[in-house]
Formats: C-alpha cells, structure tokens, sequence
C-alpha cells in the first residue's frame, strides 16, 4: 500500500494516519506529500512499521503537533528544520532509527515523548552507555532490524532538553509491548462488543473498553484511561455517562 499525494490538499489542516500490524499497511510515503500543506497543523503518523523513510517536513511551518509512532522500519527520524511552532512532539517505537535530529529548530515546543521501543534510548545515543536489558531494548526474536549500539551522541544542548521531560523520556523499564498488546478479536468484539466505558479484564488486570488513538473500541488496562474517565464524570465534561455502563466509574442516575 502506498500513500499518494493526490489524497490530500492545499488547505489540509489536520493528518492523522493510523495503521496497525495486519499484513495490509502502508509501506511508503512518497518523496514531497508534505511539500504544498501550508495549513497543516497536526500530523500523527502511526502504526506504520513497514515504511523506511519520510519525506522532508520542512515546508509545514504551520505544524503545532507531531507524533511519529510505530515506525520500526524508519532508518531516520526526518530533520526538525522549519517545524519551529511545533508545541507538542511525540515519538514512540521507532526500534530502527538510530539518532535523533538536533532540536534546536523547534524553538515552541513544550511537551516531548519519546517512549517505548526506540533505538535512541537504548542504543547509548541519548545515556552514554549502550544498554539493552530493560523490557523496552530487549531482544526480539524475528525482529527485521534488531537494535545494535551507536557511537554517535546526542548534543550537550539537546541532552539539557531531553533531561527536562523527566519520565516522558525513554521510560525503558515500562513493561508494556505495542504489538502484543494491539487490537484483537478476543480484545474488541469479546470483551466490548463495542461500548466505551464498559469494564472489562484482560489477562487477570481490571480495564476499560476504549478507543485510544481513534482506533476500535478494546479492553485496555492502563489505569490512566480509568482515571481520566472517572474525573470527566466527576467534573461532568466529556460524553454524558451511562449509569447502566459506567456505575463502576462512578456514574449515577
């Protein structure tokens, strides 16, 4: 499957790409798609392991947000240059690429996630040390591009940026696997048949049946999504509840 710009247009304000990791997924992104979206202000491209390369965003001088997840197979992470209203980026499980372009051109942002399973936060481009014996570097058997050390490091610049998120940065010791945790018959139809907010319990773990990320309705367990749904029906913001669904969240008549 491949992306072509024709799909979409000048006056484009928002992107949001989805994939997952069926056998049908998009396998590139042609060279210059981002070249005429002067409008564009987010752009979330997700679930996409197969594509190896991203065209220049140097042209979305517009962009407020930016989320490159799942991409296993990208061999670089595409500069930063001219995404200087860029508030809010977001990168999770790129296992591939090795280094992070400088983030000095992305002089609005305040809000930075790099998470799970990402080479840069094992490899000892961000540390200093290579290390791959925490849940998110761990070897994985039949991996396309398994992880390997780098002698390249980041700058003392961006190091000082990266230190200031905190936990949002390369958490290796998060026990949690994207794909084994993806979507699934048992996970969706089973124990949802498509009702948010319903509880559920998957491997043992009390959960939540959501569409994170706008995808199908499933059974998660991270315990966030409990809490933020408690507080909206708390603070009465968000969807109206279900009292019939959601009295274990606290929802009443």
């Amino acid at each position: 499957m491949r992306l072509t710009a024709g799909v979409l247009c000048f006056v484009l304000r928002n992107s949001h790409v989805e994939g997952d990791f069926t056998s049908k997924r998009l396998q590139t992104v042609p060279a210059g798609i981002f070249d005429n979206m002067p409008h564009l202000t987010f752009l979330h491209l997700a679930g996409i392991p197969d594509v190896e390369e991203l065209p220049s965003l140097s042209s979305l001088h517009n962009l407020k947000y930016l989320a490159l997840v799942i991409l296993n197979s990208l061999r670089e992470v595409p500069s930063f240059e001219g995404l200087s209203k860029v508030n809010s980026l977001q990168i999770l499980e790129a296992a591939r690429a090795k280094t992070l372009p400088s983030l000095a051109p992305l002089t609005s942002l305040t809000s930075l996630g790099l998470r799970y399973r990402s080479a840069i936060c094992c490899n000892g481009f961000i540390s200093g040390t290579c290390d791959f014996t925490e849940f998110q570097c761990l070897p994985k058997e039949g991996e396309k591009y398994p992880m390997t050390c780098t002698g390249q490091r980041v700058s003392a610049e961006d190091k000082a940026r990266l230190d200031s998120y905190g936990d949002a940065i390369c958490l290796n010791s998060f026990a949690y696997d994207l794909e084994a945790s993806a979507p699934s018959k048992h996970t969706t139809d089973e124990l949802c048949g498509g009702i948010m907010f319903k509880e559920c319990t998957l491997g043992g773990v009390q959960g939540i049946c959501f569409n994170t990320r706008m995808m199908v309705i499933e059974c998660v367990t991270q315990s966030s999504y409990i809490t933020m749904r408690k507080l909206q029906i708390q603070r009465g913001v968000g969807d109206a509840c279900d009292p019939a669904v959601e009295a274990w969240l606290g929802c009443t008549i």
